[in-house]
């Protein structure tokens, strides 16, 4: 499916610290937070950007490095790798995670 718009391709994500990240909408349209922003009436579907205040560019940078994990495995019928998060990593994670539903 291709996007009509070609400065929809990618949307931009803003960490706490100001950090841009770039994710493909395709993939930001599987989060039900992110969906829900860019397909709504709202600042972030008619600028194409997500801020994001209270998560860490590094949480916010692992978060996308998931979804494209999870896109590239989700019709896999091998045996799928396992994702690596780091012990110290996980709360943060599991707090933006759930933030994001995803």
């Amino acid at each position: 499916m291709e996007d009509d718009n070609e400065e929809s391709t990618y949307i931009k994500l803003i960490s706490a610290e100001g950090h841009e990240i770039f994710l493909a909408r395709r993939i930001a349209l599987q989060v039900d937070t992110m969906r829900a922003m860019l397909e709504g009436d709202f600042r972030e579907s008619r600028e194409g950007e997500i801020r994001f205040p209270d998560i860490a560019a590094s949480a916010l940078e692992k978060v996308v490095r998931y979804l494209y994990y999870k896109d590239r495995y989700a019709k896999s019928t091998a045996r799928i790798p396992e994702f690596p998060i780091e012990p110290e990593e996980a709360l943060e994670l599991l707090v933006a995670a759930s933030y994001l539903n995803c």
